[in-house]
């Protein structure tokens, strides 16, 4: 696994995170990497991560209030779209990322 993958997965283990965070979590690993790069590189790691079942996507009516699944056939459409990796405005619905039990086991976090 490596650094941004791990990096993302953490993200998920610890909380619901916003796609956002994912580009923030990737410039603290590599400071002078140009925006958007970064962004393309997050969204090929969450793509990568939903594609091996451990994350799922939800959709967040911000801040932080309602939650609801995101079907996995619809999840790579969202994570391509540049729009969902903005800080959400409050009142909008936002795209935000958490892991799953094979995500948690891959982290090497014991099922709660």
């Amino acid at each position: 696994m490596t650094d941004d993958t791990e990096s993302i997965l953490w993200l998920a283990v610890e909380d619901y995170s916003g796609l956002w965070e994912a580009v923030w979590e990737l410039r603290a690993n590599h400071a002078d990497m140009d925006s958007e790069v970064l962004l393309g590189r997050a969204k090929d790691e969450l793509i990568r991560l939903v594609g091996h079942d451990l994350i799922q996507l939800y959709r967040c009516l911000e801040p932080y209030g309602d939650m609801t699944d995101v079907e996995k056939q619809e999840a790579v459409d969202l994570l391509r779209m540049d729009a969902n990796w903005n800080e959400p405005e409050p009142g909008s619905v936002s795209i935000r990322f958490g892991a799953t039990p094979a995500g948690r086991a891959a982290a090497g976090v014991p099922e709660l």
